[in-house]
């Protein structure tokens, strides 16, 4: 039998040298490695506060931490080693607590510090999107409605908890046993003691929102005994929101109604009943601007519900393993208790949480009706929803998940005194957003039923999403990767609110076109709610104005992307750019526009010269910025840095041209589409202006054929 090469022991010999070899090699060539930026620069200031508890000698604080925040992100691991302790010697610990603030996000301010340079004060022309462009109408089918299979025996409404009449006419003997599950952390709940409630007498609500109900009983046309088992939802009796302040007990309520993966154009298309509601009856605005600053649902979340970015605030990702939560952070629900407002935030999908897949969580629940731990025990914790062929993933017993959500959210608006809710939806949109359509009808009776009852008089009402699909197929393209950027918002103001400020109405309106963020929402529910102290102050160093700008006031027309806090590849504006004379593209918009205009005069050709061109002012092209271009992904876990690949090539392409005419002097300037598969110009005598005068030009057509005066130039 012939001996295997690497048996033999020369050759294992060789073998194990060589890995010796590559060992000492890499480790060898360790320090000039490519490393990627450490993601965690901006998280490092807690751990130099925490070093410098000893130290209380006065100094320039500014001029110090100037310079620790100078290195360049390849020297985090040798700053945090050695340039720290040296950079704070003898720093007063209650300057760097000040300082903290506004240095805990430097790795991505330096980022939009530069970007300022470029953009500063130049403004965002939004792209006008078609929703219903075949690029992305090609990825649209149509799902099945969600239908939920049985019939609930027990509902509650508020706080009261009983068998349904139709149970009741047709069951017997029932006895129902209620469980609280009752919430002690985002990480767990526990299941209260049994309480059996016989007949239609009611369960009443007071450890918690939540029950879980064993029914029996017999069927009136069954010998063999009946069982239900199933979930309910309502409101504890034992919430006592605190008495407001003097002069404050008739502020506005608010009601953010979320979609988890909704663009703007993606609600147009798969929610059209809704849309038309919220325009035409609830006369909604909707905000054409509306750019997202970050990847995914937390960088929307974050800043409308603190007005900060998650980096500008404690680290409690579960990955540091430090235990902390997000109970320290200075969320809206915190300080709208305070001035006595009963507050609500409702969230599906626990297992994938906003605050919980990459965080630690809440320690104690942010706010006074919270839905997780309900979620968590009707789901097994998730595990329903990963059930291969299961039919129920979308249900709550007999009613679709989202509307459950509605119906809670409606009777949550029903309470009395002052009411802060946001409500966010997910199952529906977050694997796939062609779902979203088996709702339209619903939310549509939602919203009609939130006019009838009177809530538009005093409840501030946004609609909206965290940002476009992210995963979809429809991401490959670029009207998809503008979508993601561009997420709904539309916002209902109250009447009380309107009659209160007169103009505000007609300024936000005005707003409707301009580029505004989630930071923005936060200083606008603020300054509805006449709590403009709680504005965060923030600016982007070198920017004029706040990050975060009130809709109930003019936002500037010129404000960038930088300025408002998005970085550029998460900036959706369009750009003109110059076209350079080497540019194949330069000659052709020129020749394309020259010849457009002798087809208009083609008719008179017996008395219209052909113009020729004698001279190319300008040539420019309206794109994207190269980097949401060529954005691919978050390189990251938690979506800091960005991943970079090739452009994508856009279908069609905005250009204008400026250009001179023989014979006589024709100036001409046009706005043009290229379409860039079929290397074509369309044009439209539309979106052509003559800039000089043409005196006597037309003189042997301008009789019968006016319309070419600006083009034709007599021959005679």
């Amino acid at each position: 039998m012939p001996k295997i090469w690497y048996r033999s022991r020369k050759y294992q010999v060789i073998i194990i040298a060589l890995i010796i070899f590559c060992i000492f090699y890499y480790t060898s060539l360790g320090d000039n490695l490519y490393r990627e930026p450490n993601l965690d620069l901006t998280r490092r200031w807690p751990k130099l506060r925490a070093r410098t508890h000893w130290l209380a000698r006065p100094k320039s604080t500014l001029s110090r931490l100037a310079s620790l925040e100078s290195l360049p992100v390849s020297s985090v691991a040798q700053a945090d080693a050695r340039h720290a302790p040296r950079a704070v010697k003898d720093l007063n610990v209650d300057s760097i607590d000040l300082g903290l603030t506004n240095t805990n996000n430097r790795y991505i301010e330096k980022r939009l510090e530069e970007a300022l340079k470029e953009d500063k004060g130049t403004g965002c022309e939004i792209p006008k999107l078609d929703p219903f462009a075949k690029e992305v109408t090609q990825f649209d089918k149509e799902l099945p409605k969600i239908v939920c299979q049985g019939q609930d025996w027990v509902k509650c409404y508020h706080a009261e908890c009983k068998v349904v009449q139709k149970i009741l006419d047709t069951t017997t003997n029932i006895k129902c046993t209620y469980n609280d599950i009752i919430y002690k952390s985002d990480s767990e709940y526990k299941i209260g003691p049994d309480t059996v409630v016989a007949g239609k007498d009611a369960y009443t609500l007071t450890a918690s929102d939540h029950v879980k109900v064993k029914c029996t009983g017999n069927h009136v046309n069954s010998i063999l005994p009946s069982k239900w088992t199933g979930h309910s939802l309502g409101f504890r009796s034992t919430v006592h929101p605190k008495k407001p302040p003097p002069r404050r007990e008739n502020t506005i309520n608010v009601l953010i109604l979320g979609f988890d993966s909704t663009s703007h154009n993606g609600f147009i298309r798969r929610m059209p009943k809704s849309y038309r509601v919220l325009l035409d009856e609830l006369r909604a605005t909707v905000l054409s601007g509306y750019n997202i600053v970050g990847d995914g649902t937390p960088a929307a979340l974050f800043p409308i519900l603190t007005g900060k970015t998650e980096l500008e605030l404690p680290d409690v990702r579960k990955k540091m393993k430090n235990n902390g939560t997000l109970d320290s952070m200075p969320f809206i629900f915190y300080k709208l208790k305070e001035d006595g407002y009963r507050t609500a935030y409702f969230e599906d999908m626990p297992w994938i949480g906003t605050f919980q897949y990459r965080f630690n969580g809440f320690r104690h629940q942010p706010a006074d009706h919270y839905l997780r731990s309900f979620y968590l025990e009707e789901s097994s914790r998730g595990k329903k929803w990963f059930n291969v062929g299961s039919n129920n993933k979308y249900c709550v017993g007999d009613t679709p998940q989202y509307k459950l959500m509605l119906n809670i959210t409606d009777q949550f608006l029903k309470l009395d005194g002052k009411r802060f809710c946001f409500t966010f939806i997910a199952d529906i949109t977050h694997d796939d957003f062609n779902m979203i359509s088996t709702a339209d009808d619903d939310l549509v009776h939602f919203l009609r039923s939130f006019q009838r009852s009177g809530n538009v008089e005093d409840t501030l009402l946004m609609v909206m999403g965290d940002h476009g699909p992210r995963y979809a197929k429809v991401r490959d393209t670029l009207q998809g990767k503008l979508e993601e950027r561009l997420p709904l918002m539309a916002i209902v103001l109250p009447e009380s609110l309107k009659r209160e400020r007169p103009n505000i109405q007609e300024i936000l309106l005005s707003n409707a076109d301009s580029l505004t963020t989630p930071h923005d929402i936060y200083a606008t529910v603020l300054d509805a709610l006449d709590l403009r102290q709680h504005w965060n102050p923030y600016k982007v160093t070198g920017a004029d104005f706040t990050r975060g700008l009130t809709l109930l006031e003019p936002i500037p027309k010129n404000r960038s992307c930088s300025e408002a806090g998005i970085e550029p590849h998460w900036c959706a504006c369009l750009a003109w750019r110059d076209v350079s004379q080497d540019d194949e593209l330069y000659q052709k918009t020129a020749n394309a526009l020259v010849n457009y205009i002798n087809s208009l005069t083609e008719s008179m050709r017996h008395k219209c010269a052909i113009r020729k061109l004698s001279g190319v002012e300008w040539v420019m092209r309206q794109r994207a910025n190269s980097r949401m271009l060529s954005f691919v992904a978050a390189k990251d876990a938690d979506g800091y840095v960005g991943q970079f690949g090739a452009r994508v090539t856009p279908n069609t392409e905005n250009y204008q041209a400026k250009i001179i005419v023989a014979p006589g002097r024709g100036v001409y300037e046009a706005s043009m589409v290229y379409i860039v598969k079929e290397d074509r110009f369309e044009i439209n005598s539309r979106d052509i202006s003559r800039t000089n005068a043409y005196n006597n030009e037309p003189s042997c057509i301008s009789d019968t054929h006016p319309h070419l005066n600006m083009y034709c130039y007599c021959n005679d």
